[in-house]
């Protein structure tokens, strides 16, 4: 059935994981990397940082439209990335109507993200995650679609992720937000 369902959070998280899984879970499951993105432009523009403004709007742009297609193409689409709440108006609109949307942030405590980070990319990737850890600590209304990983492993996270989301507690409205 054609989903998307967009699995956001800070670096460390867990995001890559459970996009992962959740796509291996679906009959035509497709997981989307935002990160492979972030590839294309030549040279890219630190995406943490004010002037990167342009070049991440427009890489929600392309995310939202690629996510549209495969959608459009009933795959089941998990979106893994780090897409905050500011940026969801943006990817939205890229959206075809009638494609139930999810919304979920992964939240974990800042020494577990530093940890899982360092662990993956080394010691000089600490600046970013503490930046987007407080990023994500305020989520405003998308507060319901938080799901803490901290202290919980890979499979207990997808467990709680699909009893929720079984539950509809993932769903969002693209009106509420653009």
């Amino acid at each position: 059935m054609a989903s998307i369902t967009i699995v956001s959070g800070c670096p460390g998280a867990g995001k890559t994981t459970l996009a992962r899984e959740l796509a291996l879970l679906a009959a035509r499951g497709l997981h989307l990397l935002s990160d492979t993105f972030y590839r294309f432009p030549a040279p890219p523009i630190d995406p943490a940082t004010p002037a990167a403004h342009q070049q991440n709007s427009s890489i929600m742009r392309a995310l939202g439209r690629a996510a549209g297609s495969f959608a459009e193409d009933e795959y089941a689409v998990f979106l893994d990335g780090v897409i905050g709440p500011w940026f969801l108006p943006v990817l939205a609109r890229e959206l075809p109507p009638g494609i139930p949307l999810e919304y979920v942030v992964l939240q974990v405590n800042l020494a577990q993200a530093l940890d899982r980070v360092r662990q993956r990319e080394g010691p000089g990737a600490s600046a970013g995650v503490i930046e987007m850890h407080w990023a994500f600590s305020e989520l405003g209304m998308f507060a319901r679609c938080a799901l803490d990983t901290s202290q919980r492993s890979a499979e207990e996270v997808l467990a709680a992720f699909l009893g929720r989301s079984q539950r509809g507690e993932f769903l969002v409205s693209r009106e509420s937000f653009s």
